[in-house]
């Protein structure tokens, strides 16, 4: 049985409401995670400050790029 043009209108409102729940939960739990970057990098700092890192031979930060493996080089090599 086809669905009428107002029963399709409200199938579209539900789905917006829907979409609309979720992109506010997800910018929720993405401020959440910068909060957390904000905090984990402010313990790293302290930790370097007060020397527990050399205290205990303990490298927290990276200091290098990770380099990219030769397959992926050659591949954008190749024409």
């Amino acid at each position: 049985m086809p669905k009428t043009p107002e029963q399709k209108i409200m199938e579209f409102e539900a789905k917006v409401k829907l979409l609309e729940k979720q992109k506010a939960f997800l910018e929720h739990q993405a401020n959440i995670a910068d909060k957390k970057v904000i905090i984990f990098d402010m313990m790293i700092n302290l930790a370097e400050k007060d020397g527990v890192a050399r205290r205990y031979q303990i490298d927290i930060r990276k200091n290098s790029q990770p380099e990219q493996s030769n397959n992926l080089l050659n591949k954008k090599r190749q024409p």
